[in-house]
């Protein structure tokens, strides 16, 4: 163990990193597979060292701007630094990997709390996901992790009914939030909407709504606007509500996974954190969903309805259409511009109906209107022109242009389609091979990136018609995006042959 001083450096890297020189390392008797620990003013990270000749001086350890603002550091700090010891709960969850015997209280607890305080490399992190993904929760689990990850992070109360939605994602297109949060607000009801960025789709909430505006705000500065605003669109990894869930969401993302149970505690520790009295459920179902399968979604339900319940939160789920991306647009500023598009007036029935129909049921908890008149009154908002009024003071209150039209939004500089080759009917848009191709143009990164989709399942369309197209800002992002559109089948015509398999036999002579 020893003290040295902090350099902080302009490098980007997935998981924490730092910097030494050949001579540092020397001196701190450093292996090729040793991870470092550092710690200052209570706070640790564990941090995988790189070794450098001459780009770095002597007895000093470089680390990352990100690094050093969760340690407290500057340059010249004295960081404390140490050959890292596997932190004991480890030892948890490889036990389960061994057993599937249900965590106690104890270890859920330190789980959560050495994961939160970044006591974890990355691959251990991605041992906590995949246990989770494959093993799941028990009840008992479940409610404890809840609990847990909530009271690591910070906490907001409001002193008045808050309201809330989510979904689950997974379905391209689904830019509800913008529509609902404002309706809502003209309402005169409270909604502080924390979101995440895209795990499994090419947009989350977050990266559409800072298309409009900054989705980064500390607890104190939601605590202020909100109440002023009466609606927030905000991103909650800024926030530390539930800081296991944003550190674990990275590893989902490369993982490409979302466990189910992990998912439940980590929406419920974020709306107990974030002081939601009532919540609804959006939960998407069918082929291409991640609850392709009805009656799982059921059950799914049920499990939130009642482990909300237990922690205090009125809760009500919506069994919604999953099989085909909601709307025309995917991608953060194309489904901008479609929800901009919607609160104008002018956008996709799709869209329009489920927004209103999930604000309808927060309306109706709330006691503003009676039961089954809450799609009603959600639609007069809309129609009226309210909730796009609101929507402009939202955006203002976030730091954003109150006065941008919908083709004012920047889109891709390239562009290509892909036409149908017969006549025919749209059986199937597929949602995987949707996102697979959004994502090969650079979704969500590049906000600009993305697809407009052109007709969808039902609708006939004619020899030559374009069936999507695909919009990126490089030549070579968006031929990466026509070749994956090449080999997926984005959009299926009635009579395409789906697979082939086999040999004709041939005849004897």
């Amino acid at each position: 163990m020893i003290n040295i001083p902090a350099k902080i450096l302009d490098i980007r890297s997935t998981e924490p990193m730092v910097m030494l020189s050949k001579n540092t390392a020397s001196r701190l008797n450093l292996r090729h597979d040793e991870i470092l620990s550092l710690k200052h003013k209570g706070k640790e990270i564990v941090a995988n060292p790189v070794v450098v000749q001459e780009i770095l001086e002597n007895n000093v350890i470089g680390i990352s701007e990100k690094d050093s603002k969760w340690l407290e550091v500057d340059d010249d700090t004295q960081i404390t630094v140490s050959a890292r010891k596997t932190p004991v709960s480890y030892d948890f969850i490889k036990k389960k990997y061994n057993s599937n015997n249900p965590w106690n209280q104890n270890e859920i607890l330190s789980i959560v709390n050495d994961i939160s305080n970044r006591r974890y490399t990355s691959v251990e992190v991605a041992s906590f996901a995949l246990v989770t993904q494959y093993s799941g929760f028990s009840s008992f689990e479940l409610e404890e992790f809840s609990k847990a990850m909530a009271e690591a992070g910070n906490q907001l109360d409001f002193n008045e009914p808050t309201f809330g939605k989510h979904s689950i994602g997974g379905i391209p297109g689904n830019k509800i939030s913008p529509i609902i949060v404002p309706i809502i607000a003209a309402a005169g009801l409270l909604i502080p909407k924390t979101s995440s960025r895209a795990i499994t789709s090419p947009s989350g909430t977050a990266d559409t709504m800072e298309v409009f505006a900054n989705v980064n705000f500390t607890p104190d500065e939601i605590s202020e606007i909100a109440p002023k605003s009466r609606g927030m669109i905000v991103h909650n990894g800024p926030l530390n509500l539930s800081p296991l869930d944003d550190i674990v969401i990275g590893v989902k993302r490369q993982l490409d996974i979302d466990p189910k149970d992990q998912m439940l505690a980590s929406i419920v520790s974020t709306k107990i954190a974030m002081g939601i009295d009532n919540l609804v459920f959006d939960i998407p179902t069918g082929t291409g969903s991640k609850m392709p399968n009805r009656q799982n979604a059921v059950n799914f339900a049920h499990s939130l309805i009642g482990l909300c319940r237990q922690l205090g939160i009125r809760v009500e789920a919506a069994l919604t259409l999953g099989e085909q991306p909601l709307g025309n647009a995917i991608g953060p500023a194309l489904e901008a511009r479609e929800a901009l598009q919607v609160l104008e007036g002018n956008g996709p029935n799709s869209v329009v109906e489920k927004s209103v129909d999930i604000a309808g049921i927060l309306l109706e908890m709330s006691g503003l209107t009676n039961t089954g008149k809450g799609s009603e009154m959600a639609s007069e908002i809309l129609s009226s022109g309210k909730a796009l009024t609101k929507f402009r003071e939202i955006i203002e209150f976030q730091g954003g242009n109150s006065n941008i039209k919908f083709d004012e939004i920047e889109i891709g500089s390239e562009q290509t389609s892909i036409y149908a080759k017969k006549d025919g009917y749209v059986v199937g848009v597929n949602n995987k091979s949707i996102n697979a191709i959004a994502k090969a143009a650079g979704c969500p990164k590049d906000k600009e990136a993305g697809i407009i989709i052109h007709k969808r399942q039902g609708e006939y369309i004619h020899n030559g018609d374009p069936l999507i197209t695909i919009f990126a800002n490089s030549d070579s992002k968006l031929t990466s995006a026509l070749q994956t559109a090449n080999t997926h089948s984005p959009i299926i015509l009635e009579g395409m042959v789906l697979r082939r398999i086999g040999s004709i036999p041939e005849k004897n002579i």
